[in-house]
């Protein structure tokens, strides 16, 4: 894609579009859009009615001719059109009418991410305002993000856990040594909270309620208190609104299957890196991020199975687009581990 030289230009821009979430940032303001990766749409004339914020307040309160969706799917693009839009949207916002287009974007994408799933990001990206954009690992971001010694000798291990994924990144030398990314996330918890007490309390719960409960009294580990929040949603034995009392042993139940999923992938990777990169994490430790990091117990969780120190980053939420807009400022570094996707 070839802009004239007329073309109004703004700054660079570096996006992490996660299946739940998105984080865009602009080098000199940091943080400039923080909102959820959600799309209403009017059912028949296929027009985009809220986007963000707007599409969450709709989400299980949409008229019957508007659905909400999320246009990424584990991490990768389920709707090229929708998540286009979204996307436009956002970087529209990013952009606060400075400017139509961006130079370079940075777009942190899942480690292993297949050349269909690549192209599929290259059509979001394509004739929505940039010149040229770069994909990096969302590992290798979140180890930038947290300030780790990429390029150094030493191996370190970043285990990012979204909504729609968990990716591990064991880094060393600007590279990565080894790298999975296991397709479930946060909300495969969700839907394992609303399957449970459907079946327990026999009352069907909405996506909200259930991450809601997820964040209040969730836990990775047994609890060693019990803990109560009260749900409320659509009775199936009366078909009438109503309310149940779930606790945080009940949460934990739902959710453990999920958590062992994510744990024993960790493990795995620790049984096939090579000796001396498994050394390097068993001095140096795992560090967490992304929003599931946040759950109770997790950490702990992971130590237990691993028997290495486990640490969650500072605002891991935002790990991984610091990391991908610090990459601006290390053009040899950006260079390396980013693949060039070209729009023309």
């Amino acid at each position: 894609m070839k802009f004239p030289l007329s073309v109004p230009f703004t700054e660079d821009l570096a996006i992490d579009l996660g299946t739940v979430h998105t984080f865009v940032y602009a080098p000199g303001r940091g943080m400039v859009v923080n909102e959820p990766s959600l799309v209403a749409v009017d059912k028949i004339s296929g027009d985009v009615v809220a986007v963000g914020n707007e599409a969450l307040e709709m989400l299980g309160r949409s008229p019957e001719d508007v659905e909400v969706v999320y246009p990424m799917r584990e991490g990768v693009v389920a709707d090229s059109d929708l998540a286009q839009k979204l996307l436009a949207r956002f970087m529209r916002k990013a952009r606060g009418g400075r400017a139509r287009f961006s130079r370079r974007v940075i777009m942190a994408v899942p480690s292993n991410i297949s050349s269909v799933e690549r192209f599929a990001v290259r059509d979001v990206v394509k004739g929505i305002g940039v010149a040229r954009v770069y994909l990096v690992d969302e590992g290798m971001a979140a180890a930038i993000g947290v300030k780790l010694q990429v390029t150094g000798g030493q191996a370190s291990m970043v285990v990012d856990i979204g909504g729609g994924t968990t990716s591990i990144a064991v880094i060393a030398n600007s590279g990565l040594i080894h790298a999975e990314n296991v397709r479930i996330g946060g909300l495969d918890m969700d839907l394992a909270i609303t399957e449970y007490v459907k079946q327990h309390y026999r009352i069907l719960i909405g996506e909200r309620t259930a991450e809601r409960i997820k964040t209040e009294i969730g836990s990775a580990t047994t609890p060693p208190e019990e803990r109560k929040s009260v749900v409320k949603g659509q009775s199936l034995v009366e078909s009438r609104p109503a309310t149940a009392e779930v606790t945080n042993f009940d949460i934990h139940h739902a959710i453990n299957g999920v958590v062992r999923q994510m744990v024993d992938s960790v493990r795995s990777v620790l049984e096939v890196i090579p000796p001396e990169a498994a050394g390097d994490i068993h001095d140096r430790g795992i560090i967490l991020t992304g929003g599931i990091s946040l759950l109770a117990g997790m950490d702990s969780r992971i130590r237990s199975a691993s028997g290495i120190t486990v640490s969650v980053a500072e605002s891991p939420r935002q790990s991984v687009g610091r990391g991908a807009i610090a990459l601006f400022d290390q053009p040899l570094l950006l260079r390396r581990i980013a693949r060039n996707v070209s729009l023309s």
